[in-house]
């Protein structure tokens, strides 16, 4: 009797274990592959931190020939100011709730949408620090705003930051470059080992769609699957530990 009783819990966890690691292999492979991934792969280079100025100017206090003061006064709903270089001309990028804007730190004036050579020349101070190639060259550069069709943006780029320039450079990585057509600077960076990171994650978490909903339905019932499955295994093991003394 007693035996009986052994064999069916021994029959129940083989089952259980067997059928639940068939259903899960290919989600398990596929955890396996991507925290691999995620493991071997320095994530300061997946962040893009490789692609930056290669020099950043000084900036003098008695170049500022028109004070913030009046920039703020002009615009007091302003959420940001920021003095900086663009390119060799000394600006204020300032941010408003629906928009930004140039202000000439010289003059006062207001400055004209960036242009595609601005746009490339802003990107070429960036162009040395591509790391796989030092001579990479711009291969393609193109304005996305608010008129190009959905299916033209990149899925990479959210769209509270058009309208930019779109700048790729021609090493193995397709890197590129987002620059803002109204203030010039760098609003995302991308490289095709990120883009592969950011497919990986949406495989990793089983989240499809856009790979942000990490606690998902799907996740969470194959997660408890697994853990069905490897403690089946467990039982089985200890009700087969005879067999391996």
């Amino acid at each position: 009797m007693n035996s009986r009783k052994t064999l069916k819990k021994v029959s129940s966890a083989q089952f259980v274990h067997r059928w639940l690691m068939l259903l899960l292999a290919i989600p398990i492979f596929i955890w396996g592959l991507t925290g691999s991934y995620f493991v071997l792969m320095d994530i300061g280079f997946i962040r893009s931190d490789h692609i930056a100025m290669e020099r950043a100017d000084k900036i003098s206090a008695s170049a500022v020939k028109y004070p913030i003061a009046k920039v703020y006064q002009s615009f007091p709903e302003a959420r940001k100011i920021t003095l900086t270089m663009l390119n060799t001309q000394l600006v204020y990028q300032v941010k408003l709730t629906d928009q930004s804007l140039l202000i000439d730190a010289v003059s006062g004036q207001r400055l004209a949408a960036i242009s595609k050579s601005q746009a490339e020349q802003i990107s070429q101070s960036f162009q040395h620090q591509q790391s796989i190639s030092p001579t990479a060259k711009i291969q393609f550069i193109g304005l996305l705003n608010d008129k190009t069709p959905l299916e033209q943006l990149p899925s990479e780029l959210a769209a509270r930051h058009l309208p930019v320039w779109r700048v790729v450079f021609d090493d193995i990585g397709q890197s590129t470059l987002y620059i803002s057509a109204q203030t010039g600077e760098v609003v995302t960076r991308r490289h095709e080992y990120w883009r592969l990171f950011d497919l990986f994650w949406k495989w990793h978490i089983m989240d499809y769609d856009d790979g942000e909903s990490i606690d998902n339905q799907l996740l969470f019932y194959t997660a408890i699957a697994s853990f069905i499955a490897v403690f089946a295994g467990g039982v089985l093991v200890w009700q087969r530990r005879k067999r391996y003394c």
